[in-house]
């Protein structure tokens, strides 16, 4: 009730100045044992006198009635009413939460969740209305639960004072606008002439616009120290008259339909007397107004019968005091035992843990569930009892509309039920709105407070398990799968079915699609039906046909952001990350980073975490973590065996897609026996006049020309496009990075390769090797060369690269993968040359270490497999390599 806002600031700064440092000495207030014994006993006195007076006027005005007929009346309401009581006392304590939340702002600079200001509200003001005394109840509460969060026993008070102050001036509101307009009204209960009452009401309504004016000014405040409070000005004290004025008349309306309709009471009338009526009750100091609320409206409505005044008042007493104060007692409950640390909270907590992976499936089957319910609903007549009820609230059109929007709902919540599913935020966001959306439209086609119950529940559990839907993915991005469409086919027919069900007796005609009567269920339901229909093939065909783009957008590279990792990297390829087709997910210490790129649902990430190896997993853990969120799946492509502990943690499964040959320099010569093959090529290499050479970073933009003209003789010998993601593609700036290895013939380059250099004592090889077609000892004369100079430099591994699908098992027990994997090296040796190329590097002798692919696995293996090779030779890194040429 929303005199529970007053009286708690009045109580509450006064509990204030007995607590608050900085108050006047103790010295300067009277004690109450020296205070003249009249005075002690002076306000005690009246009010037990009050309380007597209330309770003698209540029994003469009642004197005679039949509690039975008071109480029979009361049971008679129709539940309907009931129903719109309690929708109109949620919209009063929304208000009032209103209230709290606005004094936060002006009683504090700190910030406090709106989930604790609307606990912290409602609570206090359900609790402190129904057992009075707001000082010991409601002063408690709020304490409670705003000291919990952070708030000072003065900001609590600062707090309740400016809640006050709003409910005081949504009060001088509607008494302003009720008298000024019907001044009539008050005349039962004030016995001033209509013109002092008008008089009264222009006088309020002057006072508040004084207010405003006042208000707009800068730094207005009021009170002293640290009881100082700011005055909302300009807008804000507009926005605090509407919560004052929304608070007040939706108390009342939540009264004012439960009375008959033949005792022919206005609103605007009513209004004025609720609100006096409420004035009234706080004078009396009874808790709840009880007794003191009654004999007001009693007073007021001399001539309506006070049995059915009461019961309308009984009534009243459940929906807007009762079931709020067994909700807020609830909650407050829960409050407490989340906030201690016994036994049954641990044990609670342990269970939601256990709960909370299947709450999204759970709650994506209710919204399901709320989707047909308001299919159904639409299909089917509505109770003519409670549409009788309804003309009175809302008008025709609105009521149309709601049918026509309700039906839609249905259909667009069947759809988002797949999102929550995958626990998508979008979905979750849009469910919160379409069900708000399908309650208040349940209410207002046919008040279906069932359905209404049943959606709110739904909704409840949204908004109580937000945490459960964290990804970021659309909800279109990916096709709409079969099995949703034949479900949301299925019970789009069903609906049509039961709807021509229940009007078969209603013969058709054109003209039911246009006609527009609060009986012509059949013609709704044809139309709610059309546009349901309308709405679902809409959807479901976007959902079919739309996916988003495949290529995100790539952050300009910024080198000196990788450096710190790539001084750590032990592998040379960890330079794929200056290639300008990658994204990064970098480690907070900016020491270590995964570099990825995004396909359909596949986000693959190439090779192992790079940097410090302590940060590995970390960065791991992190990359699963932004995928999740966007519901994808994690792949981790050629990674090698040093991590594959980290992948399997992460629950994923391992596939071998073949091997990687390391030569050792330590073992490589070109002298002896041993290195009699090496002499040989390097002699017939010098016989055709082939010269290597190493061009140093700085002077390679000078020689780009040349390097353009053999990358693309060498693309159109091969008659093949650019690749890239696991290996280089033609761009300037990526080039000029590295140093560049050379074979040049007659001075004109020939050939060249981009040099990767690993940690000192590590492993060098190459990336971007391109050459002249139809010159012969090329590729040994640059691989010998190199491991030559690799060696000179005292690295110990020069790194030939990965050999696919090789060192594959073939025996019977061996993975299904395997067995596939070895079948297509062995009949696809014409389209790739997987054992040419093994042969070609296992001639150097190299140590074989495996590569693997970490990935979900299972049935999405083969799409995984298909989106790792689009990306590497797909069109997208087509378009990036032509946007680093130009």
């Amino acid at each position: 009730m929303p005199t529970t806002a007053l009286r708690t600031a009045e109580a509450c700064p006064a509990a204030e100045a007995q607590q608050t440092p900085g108050m006047a000495p103790a010295a300067e207030v009277t004690p109450s044992h020296r205070r003249p014994w009249f005075l002690r006993w002076m306000m005690p006195a009246l009010a037990l006198a009050g309380c007597g007076a209330l309770a003698a006027l209540l029994m003469r005005l009642v004197s005679g009635l039949d509690l039975a007929t008071v109480a029979a009346s009361a049971l008679s309401t129709p539940v309907p009413l009931i129903g719109i009581s309690l929708l109109l006392a949620v919209v009063s304590y929304g208000a009032l939460i209103g209230y709290d939340a606005f004094g936060v702002r002006a009683a504090t600079e700190k910030t406090v969740p709106l989930r604790t200001v609307a606990l912290g509200s409602f609570t206090s003001y359900a609790i402190g209305h129904t057992l009075g005394f707001p000082l010991v109840t409601a002063g408690a509460v709020r304490w409670r639960i705003y000291g919990g969060a952070g708030l000072s026993l003065s900001e609590v008070a600062k707090l309740t004072a400016v809640a006050a102050m709003t409910l005081w001036v949504g009060m001088a509101g509607v008494l302003g606008l009720s008298a000024a307009l019907e001044p009539q009204a008050l005349a039962a209960l004030d016995h001033l002439p209509t013109g002092l009452n008008r008089s009264l009401g222009i006088a309020l309504l002057a006072g508040l616009a004084a207010y405003l004016a006042w208000s707009r000014g800068s730094g207005r405040e009021i009170g002293r120290g640290r009881m100082q409070i700011r005055v909302p000005g300009g807008g804000a004290a507009l926005v605090q008259i509407g919560l004052g004025l929304t608070d007040i008349c939706a108390a009342a309306a939540a009264l004012w339909v439960l009375l008959p309709a033949d005792l022919g009471i206005g609103f605007p009338v009513f209004a004025a007397v609720f609100a006096s009526a409420i004035l009234l009750a706080v004078v009396s100091h009874v808790p709840a107004g009880l007794g003191a609320f009654e004999a007001a409206i009693l007073l007021a409505f001399p001539q309506a019968p006070a049995a059915e005044l009461l019961s309308a008042v009984l009534v009243w007493r459940l929906t807007y005091t009762l079931i709020p104060f067994l909700f807020a007692v609830a909650l407050f409950l829960a409050h407490e035992v989340r906030r201690s640390d016994a036994k049954l909270t641990l044990a609670a907590r342990r269970v939601r843990r256990l709960v909370l992976p299947f709450v999204p499936a759970a709650l994506a089957i209710l919204t399901f569930i709320g989707g047909l319910v308001l299919l159904t609903s639409g299909a089917l007549p509505n109770d003519y009892s409670r549409v009788r009820a309804l003309r009175l609230l809302v008008p025709l059109p609105f009521a149309e509309v709601s049918h026509l929007v309700g039906s839609t709902a249905g259909v667009v919540l069947l759809i988002l039920s797949r999102g929550l599913m995958r626990r998508l935020a979008s979905a979750w966001t849009l469910s919160i709105v379409v069900i708000g959306a399908g309650i208040v439209v349940s209410l207002a086609k046919g008040f279906d407070w069932e359905e209404a119950l049943v959606l709110g529940a739904v909704l409840t559990l949204l908004l109580t398990h937000r945490s459960a839907f964290y990804r970021k993915a659309g909800i279109f991005a990916e096709p709409l799968e079969p099995r949703w469409l034949v479900a949301v086919a299925f019970i789009l027919g069903c609906s049509l079915w039961l709807g021509f069900t229940a009007f078969q007796d209603v013969d058709y005609s054109h003209d039911l699609w246009w006609q527009f009567n609060w009986h012509d269920d059949a013609s709704r339901f044809l139309r709610s039906s059309l546009g349901a229909i309308i709405i679902g093939a809409a959807l479901s065909l976007y959902a079919m046909i739309h996916r988003h783009p495949d290529a995100r957008r790539v952050e300009p590279l910024k080198p000196d952001a990788l450096a710190p990792a790539l001084a750590c990297a032990e592998r040379a390829d960890a330079h794929l990350a200056l290639l300008e087709d990658k994204r990064f997910l970098f480690h907070p210490s900016g020491e270590a980073f995964l570099m990825y790129a995004v396909r359909g649902k596949s986000w693959i990430a190439m090779g192992d975490p790079i940097g410090k190896p302590e940060h590995a997993a970390d960065v791991m853990w992190q990359f699963l973590e932004e995928v999740d969120r966007h519901a994808g799946w994690p792949v981790f492509y050629q990674v090698s065996p040093t991590h594959l502990p980290l992948y399997l943690d992460g629950g994923l499964s391992l596939v071998k897609l073949g091997e990687e040959a390391h030569v050792d320099l330590e073992t490589f010569t070109t002298e002896g026996k041993a290195g009699k093959d090496w002499r040989a090529a390097l002699n017939r290499a010098k016989r055709e006049n082939l010269e290597f050479a190493i061009i140093p970073a700085a002077e390679v933009p000078s020689h780009l020309a040349e390097f353009k003209s053999v990358s693309d003789a060498w693309l159109a010998g091969r008659g093949a496009g650019e690749k890239g993601f696991s290996i280089g593609f033609w761009s300037e700036r990526y080039l000029s990075y590295f140093d560049v290895a050379v074979i040049r013939r007659d001075r004109r380059i020939v050939a060249f390769a981009n040099i990767w250099y690993g940690q000192p004592g590590g492993e060098i090889t190459i990336d971007l090797m391109r050459y002249l077609p139809g010159i012969s000892g090329i590729m040994d004369l640059l691989f010998v060369s190199l491991m030559q100079e690799g060696k000179a430099r005292g690295y110990r591994w020069f790194n030939l690269g990965m050999a696919p699908l090789s060192g594959l098992s073939e025996h019977r027990l061996a993975p299904s993968w395997h067995k596939v994997a070895a079948f297509v090296a062995r009949n696809g040796e014409r389209f790739y040359g997987f054992k040419g190329l093994r042969a070609y590097k296992e001639k150097f002798g190299p140590a074989w270490e495996p590569r693997y692919l970490a990935s979900p696995g299972g049935w999405a293996l083969p799409q995984i497999l298909l989106d790792v090779s689009n990306l590497i030779s797909g069109s997208p890194i087509k378009s990036i390599s032509k946007g680093a040429r130009s």
